[in-house]
């Protein structure tokens, strides 16, 4: 073998890889098929064992049952007498007894339900209303219900399942001589025997007999035992649950229907009680779910254990062809890695051996080459770094000598605005006065109407210094995060006039905003006061398009007429001071929030906030934002309306 061949690594890795397949599929294929019958003889043995002991305990069932029914037969034939008595007593024919005056009878004699059944076989009184009117003799009683009629004697049945409800009940029947109509009584079995046994021995008869086959095989997850015939299918552990009556034909065909689904085998299985006396239930029907994912937990472990096995194949199959991949890879392998950690380190001067013809000489070749232009780049990289550090360090002086420009310039303006303000108030206040005692000559008319309008375009103006103050307000502190509810009744509690009835979410939204977050709802309460006419509410919802949270403000007052809305939100435009909607939509674009309306004429208005992602939150606590105004806080409230 040429050890220089450029072929060798390729041959080696594919010499490899064919003995690494070779023991896998060997070994996977024997154990998966060993696996899979060990797993098909485990199913079989454990459904017919069960399917066994679920026969066995059915037999037992029947048996202990009927050795515990003779003490309610006892009870049912002193209870019957007296139930007799009990009607005779009542001094007025049978036919107008009512079912309540039955059902105070029947809990003073321990029974569920008693019927009355006149000579021609029909219940004419019970306290069983779904029974009322129904005529025994159409389902072949009319031989026992002659002999009973005025007998004397008591007949008592087996207990039954309830072909209407489910319920496992226990009948009898007698008929005092003379009175010319039988008197029927039920009694539910379980109540039966926790009352002439115990409410143990009942648990262990009714609960727990069958279900603990459940309780001591894992491998089982529900039993059930179904008294079925061609009129009802219902289980004699389960009060009331029925089974499909189309699976109960296949099973009384062929004996036996298996179903697979999601993971479960349930097996419904049909025959008869052994048991001599116990024609009352038909025949039965069991059926059993068995939990199918204990095999697939077997075979996962097969599976580990399988790859267990393909560990040590992989292992041992390495030691055989490492002595090759030393010789012929590992040498030359090392020196590169060598050669690179250096190169890593920033020596770019490190040389690889070139010597050879295989994919090795090529990798050396590649990297030296990457090695001479990335010393190039690096020079030309160090010679760029230290112009662009000269460059920053010119624009940082200029940055900051236009920082302290601004800084100055923020000052003046705001020193200007201070002044401005004070001496238009003062003069306003003197002008107001001189204007009040104007108004109090009513010598001539044109003089009082000149007046009012002074007046009023001084409150004009007294609003405009009022804007100027808020206006310069908007940014000055830092945005925080604010709770939207909790801003809303502060806003609420600040207005003057607020007698306006609404609706608030109850999460717990935050917004980072401007701290005068709250003057935009405070806008938007005054314009429904100011605008909505006969508005008398208003509400506040969340949406969540995408990553980003609308707030919709609504009220039912006139609305907005649609030539208005494209000139909203400017400066001056309105019917008042035309301030509030524009001072709204600067204190939201402090951070980044857009606002638009989008009502229908006449439906009221609707304001829209649109709050980007990164700039709201949801939170579980209350507490970030400040504590709730008191109504008697007026500090607060805006007076820029």
């Amino acid at each position: 073998m040429n050890l220089d061949n450029p072929n060798l690594q390729r041959r080696l890795i594919i010499l490899l890889f064919v003995i690494i397949f070779i023991s896998t599929a060997s070994v996977g294929i024997g154990v998966g098929y060993f696996a899979y019958e060990q797993n098909v003889q485990f199913l079989d043995k454990t459904t017919q064992s069960v399917q066994q002991e679920v026969l066995d305990r059915t037999e037992a069932f029947f048996l202990i049952l009927a050795g515990a029914e003779p003490s309610i037969d006892e009870e049912m034939r002193t209870s019957l007498p007296n139930i007799s008595r009990e009607l005779i007593a009542l001094k007025k024919p049978v036919t107008l007894v009512t079912p309540d005056e039955l059902h105070v009878i029947a809990q003073r004699n321990h029974v569920d339900d008693i019927y009355l059944i006149n000579e021609t076989g029909i219940i004419f009184t019970t306290t069983y209303p779904e029974d009322m009117g129904f005529d025994l003799k159409s389902v072949g009683l009319e031989s026992f219900l002659n002999d009973i009629m005025d007998s004397g004697r008591i007949s008592l049945d087996r207990a039954a399942v309830n072909a209407l409800n489910g319920e496992i009940t226990k009948y009898a029947y007698y008929s005092h001589p003379g009175t010319g109509y039988i008197i029927e009584t039920s009694i539910r079995l379980r109540d039966a025997l926790e009352r002439t046994k115990s409410m143990d021995f009942t648990s262990f008869l009714m609960d727990d007999l069958l279900q603990n086959i459940q309780t001591h095989n894992p491998f089982v997850k529900e039993i059930d035992l179904f008294s079925s015939n061609e009129l009802s299918q219902f289980s004699l552990i389960n009060e009331g649950r029925k089974m499909d009556p189309e699976i109960y034909k296949v099973a009384k065909a062929h004996g036996e229907v298996r179903l697979i689904s999601e993971g479960n085998l349930t097996i419904y299985t049909h025959f008869r009680p052994k048991e001599k006396e116990a024609d009352y239930t038909g025949n039965l029907t069991s059926m059993v779910v068995y939990d199918t994912s204990m095999p697939r937990d077997e075979l996962t472990k097969t599976a580990w254990h399988t790859l267990l096995v393909l560990v040590i194949v992989t292992i041992v199959s390495f030691l055989v062809s490492g002595r090759l991949f030393r010789r012929l890879v590992l040498h030359r392998l090392m020196h590169i890695t060598d050669c690179l950690h250096r190169i890593g380190d920033g020596d770019y001067s490190v040389r690889i051996d070139e010597s050879g013809n295989d994919e090795f000489t090529l990798i050396a070749s590649e990297i030296n080459r990457m090695s001479s232009l990335v010393l190039a780049r690096e020079e030309e990289l160090r010679q760029l770094y230290q112009d662009q550090e000269k460059i920053i360090e010119e624009r940082t002086r200029e940055l900051r000598k236009l920082k302290d420009a601004f800084e100055q310039a923020n000052i003046k303006l705001t020193m200007l605005n201070i002044i401005t303000r004070h001496d238009i108030i003062n003069q306003l206040t003197a002008l107001s006065g001189f204007l009040d005692l104007v108004l109090e000559i009513n010598t001539k008319e044109d003089v009082r109407e000149y007046t009012k309008k002074c007046r009023q375009i001084s409150e004009v103006i007294h609003e405009l210094i009022i804007f100027t103050r808020i206006y310069e307000d908007i940014g000055i502190n830092d945005p925080t995060w604010q709770n939207v509810r909790r801003t809303i009744e502060k806003a609420m509690v600040d207005h003057p006039d607020a007698h306006l009835n609404y609706d608030l979410p109850k999460e717990n939204v935050f917004v980072l905003a401007d701290p005068l977050f709250e003057k935009v709802f405070y806008t938007f309460i005054d314009n429904t006061l100011r605008h909505g006419k006969y508005a008398t509410k208003f509400s506040v919802s969340y949406q969540f398009p995408d990553r980003d949270l609308v707030i919709v403000y609504k009220d039912d007052g006139a609305g907005i007429v649609n030539i208005d809305k494209n000139r909203l939100f400017e400066k001056g435009f309105g019917k008042h001071t035309g301030f509030g909607l524009f001072i709204a939509k600067e204190i939201l674009a402090i951070t980044q929030i857009t606002i638009k309306e989008t009502g229908e004429p006449g439906m009221g208005a609707r304001f829209e906030i649109f709050v980007p992602e990164g700039f709201w939150k949801f939170s579980g606590s209350e507490t970030e934002t400040t504590a709730k105004p008191s109504a008697h806080d007026t500090s607060a409230a805006p007076d820029w309306q």
